[in-house]
């Protein structure tokens, strides 16, 4: 009943949302705060390939800056509202995709208590779970489904979209983000500036920690714009 309601508020441009009770106020960003090279690395870029899109709450932002964007989320219910959250914001599209190093392959895929947010194709570490990380933000993954991964270049390959459109990243998947990076080398030649989410510490059994991805993107002629501030936070790498 559910859906039916939320597809005939969506023909009206209306939407179904759940109300949610007010959360304390927290103590620190959870993130690095946004620098003014950050805006000027979105304003300069011919568009933005925002991976791990969730519920695409930056649309506003990117209109603003009067970008084109193209979204990618794996989820499929969280992907179905950010269609509806951009639906009438100019020059954005979506697509439905767990992104990796691998092309069609079933995977399994975690999903998390806080609205799906950190959801990944890896568990939560041990320190996680034991409350040594992330102990105020009590994460836990609820159950997990399958989901076919696929490489961005193939995506883009049967999009028929021109990565040298979209040549700054945002990439948001919880630990996965180089094996997404490994998915995407022909895409990746047309890249100029990436924000990057990275771990110092395992916050996801298995996933990639911050050297790892320094390394790499140091390999494919990136330079780091400003060293980490958080355990888990963003960073900007520049073309060189």
């Amino acid at each position: 009943m559910k859906n039916i309601v939320k597809t005939i508020l969506n023909l009206v441009g209306w939407k179904l949302i759940k109300l949610k009770h007010e959360s304390k106020e927290p103590k620190q960003f959870a993130y690095t705060k946004p620098d003014i090279k950050d805006f000027e690395t979105i304003l300069k870029s011919n568009g933005i390939l925002h991976l791990g899109a969730h519920r695409g709450n930056e649309a506003g932002v990117y209109n603003w800056f009067n970008k084109k964007v193209l979204w990618i989320e794996a989820i499929p219910d969280i992907y179905d509202e950010l269609e509806r959250n951009i639906k009438y914001q100019f020059g954005q599209q979506a697509i439905c995709a767990l992104l990796g190093n691998k092309d069609k392959e079933n995977t399994k895929f975690y999903l998390s208590n806080n609205d799906k947010a950190s959801s990944s194709i890896f568990d939560l570490s041990k320190d996680v779970k034991e409350k040594k990380l992330w102990a105020e933000r009590n994460i836990k993954m609820n159950k997990f489904i399958f989901l076919e991964m696929r490489t961005l270049d193939s995506i883009l390959d049967e999009y028929k979209i021109q990565s040298s459109n979209y040549n700054h990243w945002v990439l948001d998947l919880q630990g996965s983000e180089l094996n997404c990076l490994k998915g995407a080398k022909r895409a990746l030649k047309n890249c100029k500036s990436i924000s990057i989410e990275v771990s110092k510490k395992e916050f996801y059994k298995g996933g990639v920690l911050w050297e790892e991805i320094r390394d790499y993107l140091t390999s494919k002629n990136f330079k780091l714009f400003k060293e980490p501030s958080l355990d888990h936070t963003d960073v900007l790498f520049l073309k060189k």
